[in-house]
Parts: C-alpha cells; structure tokens; sequence
C-alpha cells in the first residue's frame, strides 16, 4: 500500500455506502405496517374470544383482516417503476447501475461536479504563449487546421518558442490516434479514450483525437501543426527516465538522450514549476530565476487562469550524464523556466439552462476541480454557477484552506461555497462527508481512479462514459454517456417522478387497504358475520395492488416537478398531510361500501351471501375508481397526469374484464361466492362505486391540497 494506486485502493475498500433512502423508507414503512397488523388481528381474537364468539369465525376474520392490511403488491410495484425509470434514462444517455439508485436521484440536494469534459467541451486547444520580456504570443486557427502564431516574426527562430516546442512534444505520455501502430511515443499511456467530437461542425479545429490526457493531446496537435517534420523526430528520440504526473507534485517530465547530451523535459502547475526551477530563458541566454521573478510569473499566471485559461509552465535542463540513485527518482528540480502556454476549453452552452432548472428545482451545484481558481471562476460565471457580481471570495475556495475548514466541526461556511480549486482526490472525499452530515443527500461526478473513493462514498456516484475509467465506473451507481452535466439534470427530474410515482401508489394502496380493514371491523364487531371473505380479498387485491398501482408507478408525472425545492432528505415516505389523505380516502371508501351493507342486509333484506356481493363488487369498482383520486389537488379533475397516462386505461379495462371472467366463469365464481344477482342489486353496486370517486374529488376542489 506504498503506492498512489495502493492507497486508492484502501479507501475505496473502506468506504461504505449508505443503504439508499428509498430502502430505508420502505423498510420502515414495511415494519409498521407488520406491527400495526398482528396488533389488529390480536385484539379482534381476544376481544371476540372474550365475548364467547366461534373460535373457527374469529381465526378466519382475522386471516381477512390480515390479507386486506398488507399491500402485497408493494415490492413489485416499488421495482418496476424503478426500473422503468432506468429504462427512460436510458435513452437520454445515462445508465443507471443500481435500481435503488433512481429514486435517490429525486432526494439529490447537493450536486459536486467536475468541470473539465462536464462543464466544458473538453475539446483543449492551445491558444496563447507566454514568454520573458512580456513577449505574448497568440495561436490562430485557420479554417484550413493550419496554425498562425502571431505575436512575434518568425517564431520558430525564437529560443524560447524551440525549447518550448521539444518540452510539449517530449514531456508528454499522450499519443495520436495517427501515431498508433506507427512505433511513436513508447511511452504513450493505454486505456485511456479519446476526447468526445465538436459538437458543431463549424467550430475550428479542436485537439486531435488520440489516447491520454486531453491537455497533452492539444500539446501534440499544436506541434504536429507547427512542424511536423521536427515533430515527428522528437517522438523517436528513446526516453531514458519518466516522471509521471501526480496531483500532489502537479508535475510531469522525462529525461531523453540526444546526441552526447540528456535533455530533460518538464511540466506542469505554473507554481509548483516554478518552485522546481532555478533559472530563466531569456532571448536564448539563461538567467537566474529571482523570488521576486517567481512571484511575478506566478501573478501572470492567474490573469490568464482569469481569462478562463488552462496554463501550465514548462522548463528543461542539459545533463552530460543520466540521473542515478535519489536524483534519478527527483530529476525534475534546477530547471530552467521557459514560459506558459493558455489552453481554451469551451463551456457547453447548455450547462447554463441545466443550472438555471437546478436553481428553480433547490439544488445546489459545487463545482470541484484541481484547476486553477481563476479557470475555475471563469467557467463558472460562463454557465451560470456563480453570478459575475457576486462576491468571488466567498464562493471560491481553494483546497489548501479546505482542510482547516473541515475541521472546524460547526463552521457553516462550506456550505455556501460553489467552487472548490486546486482540490485533491482525499479532499474531495471529506467534502462529501461533510455534507452528509449535514443532512444532504450528495450526487458526486467523477472519472479517474482517484476519484473512485469519493465515487464510492456518495450518495450517488456519477461516473463519465467517454472519459472515464473502468475503476471509476465501477464503483459508481450510474454512468453518463455524454459525459454532460444536462445529463445528471434529467436524471435528477426523473427520480423526482419516481418518487412522486412511488408515494401515489403507496396511498393508493394503503388507502383502500385500510377502508378494508374499516369495513371487516365495522360489519365484524357489529353482525360478527364477513363482509368479505379472505379469497375475495385476496383476488381483489392481486388486481388492485398490481394492474392500478403498477400504471400510476409508470406514469409520466408532473411537469412542474423541478419547480419545487428537493424534500428534506429526513422527511418519512408518507408525511403527515399523506397519512391524512390515506385516512381521509379510507373513511370515504368504508362509509359507502359499509353503506350500502347495511342497506342491502337492513332495508331489502337481503341474505347474506348477495349482502357479501354488494360489498365485494362495490368495494372492486370504487378502488379501481379511485385510481383517479391521485391527482394533485391543483390539477384539473378531467386533465392531469392521471387521466393523460394510457396505462392507467389499459390497467382498467383489464381488471374490470377479470372479474368479468371470475364473475361469469362457473368453477371461479362458486370459490369466490359470487352469487346471481338481480338488476337493483347491480344498481346499488354501480352508484355505491361512483360516489366514493365523486365525494373524494369534490373535496379535493374545496380543500386544494388534499
């Protein structure tokens, strides 16, 4: 565990994820309802035991009384309107890996967010040069995919720019898609992919496609354009030594031989270079780097970071002989600074809107980033992260005062940062458990190995689909295709009307559950005869716990759904306000069903037998009936997402033909108990079945919120 890969390693194996929201509703829900069950069974035993009832009829109630409590449709509803939501973000290019995942997606408050291929095109072209004396060069690119660098006559004779040109081709692990198969940079780094395409054919050339970091890419491209000839003679040089990138150094070099000589090639974070260098090109003599020049350069590298660049600074050094022992293992030091290149990476366009819907939805977008905070604030601004006007201090934080902060257990200033720069993967790690434990339910983007820890930790793990790495997308819940932030947005819409879809069918089912239970209390404790026996409820409930509630857990939900505030991660699965709607419907259902009982055994004295009918056929048509009571109670009666969901229709037509069937199939309905009945009696069925629909919705328009 000595290496960087070993201890990425350790903390993704210690990690553990929180079992999502959902389970943990669900769970609870579940256990309540088992409690409050045996509880209702227990005491109509003991209560009809101690009243000296038959043993045999108060077993049986109470089997009844069972199957009419527990939903037994719920886990099969709860999973295909889960995965139904995978299947539609499928198709808007985000795989999600675990169904849970979906519905937690909906409870997201807080979303960290790369910016480089998330916010950004990740389509890097070099664009400005900067050189001793102040000397700026700048970088067209023509129509044609020629490069123009205007700024200074003939720069290719310039020292700095041909020392400059040798570091990016040979500090560089990066190789071009033409490369492959051609024996160019041995060095080349595998199991990377290459940058997405333009997104607009009309865009100037954009850095070319190839295998390895899209910085070095751009490095390539830009040289291949300037001279390919010299270009193409550097990536044959042998490299002798290799200093690969690490984000704690912030640099990268190697050693080659050429000629009697080794050259050493170096880049990397303007400060951190500078740190490593001792000396200065300038106008082909070297100089000695002063602290104040360091300071200097260190100051012109954030106005370009403020222009919204990328900026890394280069160096290299003339050895006689190669690197051994502890200077082979810390080549890079003593280097001689050459000057900085600017790289542009586009933001997407659409990032912005994305922003603006998270905005008016509640949730709150931290840009995480190991670029510099100017870059950073730069790209913020451009997609409507931060407001220009805004105070920049207080939004922006770079990672060397991050850890002070963390530790600070009841500072509340973290919260109100939007981006965090120059971070690195352990930090990443800790802001997420900070804000956790702050109650937030926290969506992580990421796409190297170092960020599979963070990835893990999260509530939801967002990996990249074209930049990122197997490691990364393994330990994520869901993958973007497109790599773009708008992607994470929709996602987030859709567990929205997952949940939304979820909570209607659980008061669905729970509301007409309970009018049975009201029901077998009522003509139980006062007739102590049944008004519906354990196999009607049993069929009536695989129609209604199914067909109804499986429709409305697919629906297509509200449109306003990302006009509201995310709910607070605390609040249960069924609120207060639900519980009163759920017992609001039940008392509705049971005195009408109850009703018409009564009715039926009282005024036209019927048998019991046609009696239990009544209140089977009237309790199986009013609950398929309310299916239509879910409606929010601003929508429309007749148009709202209910009405306009044709699998509601379709689940209708199907369990009105099923009983139907069971109705008029002999051997069925001699099991049921379903009795020949006269026209009256179907009439008082019908209008019993309706006037549950029509008190509930007339309510709903007096009291909107129900």
């Amino acid at each position: 565990m000595q290496t960087e890969l070993g201890t990425i390693s350790a903390l993704v194996g210690e990690e553990e994820k929180d079992s999502t929201p959902l389970n943990k509703k669900l769970n609870r829900l579940t256990k309540n309802l088992i409690y409050v069950t045996l509880g209702l069974a227990l005491a109509f035993l003991v209560v009809g035991w101690l009243t000296g009832k038959e043993i045999y009829e108060l077993i049986q109630t109470s089997i009844a009384w069972t199957i009419a409590a527990i939903p037994e449709g719920l886990p099969i509803v709860a999973s295909i309107a889960l995965a139904r939501g995978m299947l539609r973000l499928a198709k808007k290019n985000v795989i999600v890996k675990k169904l849970e995942a979906v519905e937690t997606l909906g409870e997201t408050t807080v979303i960290f967010t790369d910016k480089t291929g998330t916010l950004t095109k990740n389509q890097l072209t070099a664009t400005t040069l900067v050189f001793p004396t102040d000397t700026r060069l700048e970088i067209d690119w023509l129509d044609s995919g020629e490069v123009k660098v205007s700024g200074v006559e003939k720069p290719r004779e310039n020292t700095n720019f041909h020392h400059l040109f040798k570091v990016a081709v040979l500090a560089n692990d990066a190789q071009l898609t033409e490369e492959a198969g051609q024996g160019g940079n041995e060095s080349a780094q595998e199991n990377q992919k290459p940058p997405a395409p333009a997104e607009d054919p009309d865009e100037k050339p954009q850095a070319g496609a190839g295998e390895g970091d899209p910085l070095e890419l751009a490095l390539l491209h830009f040289s291949k354009k300037v001279d390919s000839s010299q270009f193409e003679r550097l990536r044959q040089l042998k490299r002798e030594l290799h200093d690969p990138f690490d984000s704690e150094a912030m640099v990268m070099g190697a050693v080659y031989k050429e000629g009697e000589t080794h050259y050493v090639a170096g880049k990397g974070a303007a400060h951190a270079f500078l740190d490593r260098s001792a000396k200065i090109l300038v106008d082909g003599e070297v100089k000695a780097l002063s602290e104040e020049e360091k300071s200097q350069w260190s100051d012109r590298n954030d106005q370009l970071a403020e222009e919204g660049l990328r900026v890394l600074a280069f160096g290299y050094k003339e050895l006689d002989q190669l690197p051994k022992g502890k200077q082979a293992d810390d080549f890079l030091q003593d280097m001689i600074f050459i000057g900085l290149i600017g790289f542009i990476d586009p933001p997407r366009m659409e990032v912005a809107t994305a922003m603006d819907t998270c905005a008016e939805a509640g949730i709150r977008v931290v840009m995480v980033t190991g670029d510099h905070p100017g870059t950073a604030r730069n790209v913020g601004e451009k997609v409507n992260l931060i407001d220009e006007e805004a105070d920049r201090e207080g939004l922006a934080m770079s990672g060397k005062h991050l850890d002070a902060k963390l530790e600070e257990a009841d500072s509340d200033q973290l919260t109100a940062v939007r981006i965090f720069s120059r971070v690195d993967p352990s930090q990443k790690l800790n802001l997420i458990k900070y804000f956790q434990d702050k109650g937030e339910i926290v969506g992580m983007t990421g796409d190297g190995i170092n960020d599979a820890p963070a990835l893990k930790k999260a509530n939801i793990g967002i990996a990249m689909g074209q930049r990122g790495t197997q490691v990364a997308q393994e330990v994520s819940d869901m993958v973007l295709k497109d790599d773009a932030f708008g992607s994470i947005v929709k996602a987030i819409e859709q567990g929205r009307v997952i949940f939304g879809n979820i909570r209607k069918f659980i008061m669905y089912q729970l509301s007409y559950h309970l009018s049975e239970i009201l029901i077998i209390a009522l003509v139980s404790f006062s007739l102590f005869s049944l008004p519906l026996l354990p196999l009607q409820l049993l069929f009536l409930n695989i129609l209604s716990d199914v067909f109804p509630a499986l429709a409305l857990g697919v629906g297509e939900g509200n449109a306003d759904v990302m006009k509201v505030p995310p709910k607070d991660p605390r609040e249960p699965l069924l609120t207060r306000k639900n519980w009163m709607q759920i017992v609001v419907y039940a008392l509705v259902l049971t005195a009408c069903i109850s009703g018409a009982y009564f009715f039926a055994h009282f005024v036209w004295e019927q048998p019991e037998e046609i009696s239990n009918n009544v209140a089977f056929f009237s309790l199986a048509f009013a609950q398929l009936l309310h299916v239509f009571n879910m409606r929010e109670g601003k929508e429309n009666v007749f148009f709202n997402q209910v009405t306009r969901n044709k699998y509601i229709w379709m689940a209708l037509g199907l369990c009105l033909s099923l009983l139907a069937l069971a109705y008029f199939t002999p051997k069925v309905n001699e099991i049921l108990s379903f009795q020949q009945m006269e026209g009256r009696i179907w009439a008082l069925i019908v209008g019993t079945s309706f006037l549950p629909l029509i008190i509930i919705q007339v309510i709903k328009q007096i009291k909107k919120n129900l």
